[in-house]
Formats: structure tokens, C-alpha cells, sequence
């Protein structure tokens, strides 16, 4: 990742402890969350309070991204972007919103969900988007 600070996306967060991801990638997030470079959003944290074990990483211990109101208006721009490429079927609201945040704090954003690397194709988004491992080679 090229950026100092990385935003976890929800998509990577559930698989970091999967068995099927590279054990050297997963000590490579280890040592980014270690270093305190790994950071969480509200949108993170919400997910995770479904009732679910946590993988290795409490997203509440994680350094913070707050939405801010640039963000949500960010967030709207990213959207009409990918509406004008026609490309917006199926990307989630809050994907618009994760991508916001972290062009807001200077992020990077680790995903693996394809709705990024449409972001990062067909907008003007600004954040580094990386996949936690090849898209489909995790469940």
C-alpha cells in the first residue's frame, strides 16, 4: 500500500482470519495493524456487531476515520460518477461512503470486493484501493 494509513474495509476485516488467505499476506496486515497504520470507520464497527466472532483484530481497538460532512458529500459525488460511466448497479451506499472517509483521512482502502476496484476505475476517487487477496479466491 502506498499510503502511511489503511482503511479496513469490512470485505478484508471478515476474511483476515480465513485459512485460505496467504499466510504471508495475513502477517503482513498483522504487522500494519501492529504498527497502528490499520484503521477502522463506524461503518466497520456497525457490521461487526452482528453477532459474530471477531477475526484477529477488534476493529474498537483500531485507530479511528470519522465521517465528516466533506465525506458524505464526497460520498454522493462518487456515486453520480459511477451513475454517469454506468457503473453504479449494485455498489452499496455505504462503499461510496467507506471510499469517502478514506479519501478524507489521506487512506488507502483494503477491500475485497470488487465494488472498489470499480471506484478506483471509473471515478476520480483519490485512495489507493488494494484486495486483501485475488477477488474469489477467499469465501
Amino acid at each position: 500500500m502506498s499510503s502511511a494509513l489503511v482503511l479496513l474495509d469490512a470485505s478484508a476485516f471478515w476474511r483476515l482470519g480465513s485459512s485460505q488467505l496467504d499466510a504471508e499476506r495475513r502477517r503482513e496486515v498483522a504487522d500494519w495493524i501492529a504498527r497502528g497504520i490499520v484503521a477502522a470507520s463506524t461503518l466497520l464497527l456497525l457490521e461487526t456487531r452482528a453477532g459474530r466472532d471477531l477475526p484477529p483484530a477488534d476493529p474498537g481497538e483500531l485507530p479511528w476515520l470519522w465521517v465528516s460532512e466533506r465525506a458524505e458529500r464526497r460520498a454522493a459525488d462518487l456515486q453520480q460518477q459511477l451513475r454517469t460511466a454506468h457503473q453504479q448497479l449494485g455498489v452499496p451506499p455505504l462503499d461510496y461512503l467507506i471510499a469517502a472517509i478514506a479519501e478524507d483521512h489521506g487512506a488507502s482502502i483494503l477491500h475485497y470486493d470488487a465494488d472498489f476496484e470499480r471506484l478506483a476505475a471509473h471515478t476520480d476517487l483519490a485512495a489507493t484501493v488494494e484486495a486483501l487477496a485475488p477477488l474469489g479466491s477467499l469465501p
